[in-house]
């Protein structure tokens, strides 16, 4: 098998795991389960017996690091076989590894505050006891249900306890920016896979170029397990709301700088 095609082949493999680390099949990714983190780290709790989602988070982030570092391996093996062909993929691949670094960072900013105010006002909100999911009877990964929203639907109610119905207290201006941070983030798995959109539709159009190639020299194995890589992405594309950006197959011969060949 070709270096370079094989190492194609490794990493659709690891941008696929990438993609589902991303789209939120952790929760880890979601609005909802960084605002819940703040909110327990200050003694309220969530639901009736309560959660750690802090632990979510970190697990999230663990995950989708140790799938970033995969691609972005393979991607300097595949620059160590072909420097242009590898600056090429690597610039196809880079949508998707700067939302998977932007996770890992809002993930850290969370961390952080979560350790300042166990430190700080372990018992602000004891005794407080959120929805999970929402206060009313409709639950779900919407707007109503984050830790902000209810906090301000029982703004009296806290008031009249003498608790200050912000997320994160006004006396902490230092922690304020990581709810900027925060709302970033995907609201739901909807958001999520909506942020993978174009940089799906890039990756497969490289993985089927690159099965069309080896097809046509046949390399049999090779191009039965792209097209496998291949019904994955269209699986997980299927899953999105926004139709899939298709690039010319044209555009991409030019992109990783080989001839264009017909029925490729």
């Amino acid at each position: 098998m070709d270096p370079t095609e094989e190492l194609i082949l490794e990493l659709s493999q690891a941008l696929l795991a990438l993609f589902n680390s991303s789209r939120g099949v952790m929760h880890g990714v979601y609005q909802g389960s960084h605002e819940a983190a703040l909110f327990e780290a200050q003694g309220g709790v969530i639901g009736p017996g309560g959660f750690n989602h802090l632990t979510n988070v970190m697990d999230t982030a663990r995950n989708i690091q140790g799938n970033r570092d995969a691609v972005e391996l393979t991607l300097n093996r595949l620059q160590g076989v072909g420097p242009a062909v590898g600056l090429r993929v690597r610039s196809l691949c880079d949508p998707v590894l700067k939302l998977a670094d932007d996770y890992l960072r809002i993930a850290q900013q969370t961390n952080n505050a979560a350790t300042v105010l166990r430190q700080t006002d372990p018992a602000r909100l004891q005794g407080v006891v959120l929805g999970q999911g929402g206060l009313g009877p409709e639950i779900g990964r919407t707007q109503q249900a984050l830790v902000t929203n209810q906090m301000n639907a029982m703004s009296a109610q806290l008031t009249a306890r003498g608790i200050e119905p912000r997320l994160i207290p006004s006396a902490q201006s230092a922690l304020q920016p990581v709810l900027t941070s925060i709302r970033q983030l995907p609201l739901n798995g909807r958001e999520a896979a909506q942020k993978l959109t174009g940089a799906l539709g890039a990756i497969m159009v490289l993985v089927r170029q690159t099965a069309a190639r080896a097809g046509i020299i046949g390399r049999a194995r090779l191009t039965a397990a792209l097209l496998g890589i291949e019904t994955a992405l269209v699986e997980f594309g299927a899953r999105l709301t926004t139709p899939i950006i298709i690039i010319d197959r044209r555009v991409l011969h030019q992109l990783m700088g080989v001839p264009d060949v017909d029925g490729a």
